[in-house]
């Protein structure tokens, strides 16, 4: 089976939005990895990738796996999403299936606003879509298989499909949607993170201010947090050494000049 057109152009609509290199109009184009180094450079703030981009394309791919895989719900899952190998053969729907997973951790991982109305509807749409399936999708213990269907033509109907459906509608026929969101939309405000989400009335406006997005991206928080502890701790404790280390040797000396 083929590649969905529909979302591999709303998944390339994406990337170019994102102005990290010269538009790409083709999916292969992003065989060489470095588009999507660039892309999370832009979730970290940082440039911790620029050195990457000088290696050879396995080595690119190591590192945009091991991102996936750190950023992943459950990152002790044995389960790789991406396959090196099929990337550097250059398998369209492995290189969609890593757009996808890129789109869907920065938007739950982004601490800045996003105008996503600057997306046409069908594809705004489109993208909600996508990241309704991922958040429904990601406990699932056949996660690869999932996005695999999903992301070729014909896809497997899902639990999600009338939410797809929904999606997928013109604005004219989405007044009792609309209502239902909306009534979400009071639940989710108390998280005060609001800043994250398009016009109430979007597709991606209606994704972003549910609960369970919410909850994802407060959960995806709190994890940042621990990590950053972690890390701050064993330096700390790395430092505490060190100058433990300097003591004694400070020790020492001034028993020799004694």
């Amino acid at each position: 089976m083929t590649l969905h057109a529909t979302r591999a152009a709303a998944l390339l609509s994406w990337v170019n939005s994102l102005h990290v290199a010269s538009p790409v109009e083709a999916v292969l184009q992003l065989q060489d990895c470095s588009v999507f180094i660039k892309i999370i450079d832009s979730i970290h703030g940082t440039d911790e990738g620029q050195q990457i981009l000088q290696q050879p394309v396995p080595e690119r791919l190591k590192f945009v796996c091991s991102f996936l895989q750190k950023n992943r719900k459950h990152p002790s899952s044995p389960e790789c999403l991406v396959s090196v190998q099929k990337v550097i053969e250059g398998s369209e729907l492995e290189l969609a299936k890593t757009t996808m997973l890129l789109l869907y951790h920065s938007t739950v991982g982004s601490r800045s606003p996003r105008d996503w109305g600057q997306f046409e509807y069908k594809i705004q749409a489109e993208l909600a879509v996508i990241l309704k399936f991922v958040l429904d999708h990601e406990d699932g213990l056949n996660l690869n298989e999932d996005l695999e269907n999903f992301l070729q033509k014909a896809p497997v109907p899902s639990p999600c499909s009338s939410t797809v459906s929904e999606e997928l509608s013109p604005p004219s026929h989405q007044a009792k949607r609309e209502v239902r969101f909306l009534e979400l939309q009071k639940v989710a405000s108390s998280s005060g993170n609001n800043f994250l989400s398009g016009s109430p009335a979007s597709p991606m406006g209606d994704i972003l201010q549910t609960p369970q997005f919410q909850m994802r991206r407060l959960k995806k928080q709190l994890a940042d947090e621990r990590n950053n502890r972690d890390e701050l701790e064993l330096e700390l404790a790395e430092n505490r050494k060190l100058l433990t280390e300097k003591g004694r040797h400070l020790v020492r000396w001034r028993a020799r000049c004694e």
